[in-house]
């Protein structure tokens, strides 16, 4: 590809940071989340179907997007200058806000569970919302093996030559959706503790960037995978709320309940992965063809995400948990998480860090 600046994938990429705070925000108010999350005491089926929109495809286009700035990164400069920017870049701010979310969370949590602000120090849960960065790493450190030997081994390089190009190099990549369908049943359909599956939709970026033919179709074919990621959601989106209503209760034994369940949990799974690519390559596909061009709230989004990624959490839970004391509408108090958290997170970056060394050591010089 041209050595140019992907300002739509920039700025898709923020977005898709940014949208954390929407799911962060929409968890209290999703129906039995409370054996994960502090609950309201109302929740909604439209927030629901919000959040599950966003979760399915947002985490695997992180990872895709990686990939892609990756093999972008390396092109353009070196395998070694990339380590050494992964260090930098993710290493420090993992060192940096690990000790400062075992300060927050943990007291928030338990505020959202109690009701009572009790400051203590725990890493329970972590490594919280910083899982992401933590399987940046573990992909940086698993270079440090096969670099080495790919670059020595003829044989090796052929079998990942062929094995990309029918996983990864396709139109309609069904075969990796058949293998990511079965490689997250162990996580329980999620990618947080299995970094095989999140490596990956890491792989189908890194791959795709100098896949050409490909980039050029789903750009101009972005509609059509959208289509087809919303088809696979709405199915699954509608076995989801399915489960909520006890369809099971007449079944004769909990034996019995508990095999349809699990039935239906492992079809969602490929319908679930459908999904996530093809809405990921969808609005890849949207935003280089339609948002290419350089402007500067692109640019301010693209550049203050990871500053908002970092930092949100602790301040739209908070929000959330605070709320549960009014009785007012949970629509509202939704849109008021979302707005007063990202007014924090916007306006700390755009006056106490994009000035200062923090912005240079989360997004690198600024040009």
């Amino acid at each position: 590809m041209e050595e140019k600046r992907f300002h739509g994938l920039d700025a898709l990429r923020g977005i898709a940071m940014l949208l954390g705070i929407v799911l962060h925000a929409a968890l209290p108010y999703i129906p039995d989340v409370e054996a994960v999350w502090p609950a309201d005491d109302q929740s909604s089926y439209s927030i629901t179907l919000i959040f599950h929109f966003i979760h399915i495809w947002r985490m695997p286009l992180f990872f895709i997007l990686a990939g892609f700035f990756t093999k972008l990164f390396i092109d353009r400069k070196s395998w070694q200058e990339w380590l050494t920017n992964r260090v930098i870049r993710v290493g420090i701010p993992i060192l940096i806000f690990s000790p400062l979310l075992a300060l927050t969370l943990p007291w928030i949590f338990s505020f959202g569970k109690t009701g009572e602000i009790d400051f203590f120090y725990s890493m329970e849960g972590y490594p919280f919302h910083l899982w992401f960065l933590w399987h940046l790493l573990i992909f940086a450190m698993i270079s440090l093996v096969l670099k080495p030997i790919s670059s020595s081994a003829n044989i090796l390089s052929a079998i990942f030559g062929y094995i990309s190009e029918k996983l990864f190099q396709v139109r309609a990549p069904i075969l990796l959706v058949l293998l990511i369908s079965i490689l997250i049943v162990p996580s329980g359909g999620e990618l947080i503790s299995n970094p095989i599956a999140s490596g990956l939709y890491f792989i189908l970026g890194y791959v795709l960037y100098k896949n050409i033919n490909l980039f050029e179709a789903i750009k101009k074919y972005w509609k059509i995978y959208l289509l087809v990621g919303a088809v696979s959601f709405l199915l699954f989106f509608c076995l989801e709320i399915f489960k909520y209503f006890d369809p099971f209760q007449n079944l004769s034994t909990s034996k019995t309940k508990e095999d349809a369940e699990v039935l239906i949990w492992l079809i969602q799974q490929p319908l679930k992965v459908t999904s996530a690519i093809f809405f990921s390559y969808a609005f890849i596909g949207l935003a280089e063809s339609k948002f290419g061009n350089y402007s500067f709230a692109k640019r301010l989004i693209a550049d203050g995400s990871y500053w908002m990624y970092l930092i949100h959490l602790p301040i739209v839970a908070f929000i959330t948990f605070y709320m549960f004391r009014f009785d007012i509408s949970v629509i509202i108090k939704f849109i008021l998480a979302i707005s007063l958290t990202s007014v924090i997170c916007l306006m700390t970056y755009r006056y106490m860090i994009r000035p200062t060394f923090i912005g240079r050591l989360l997004n690198g010089k600024r040009t």
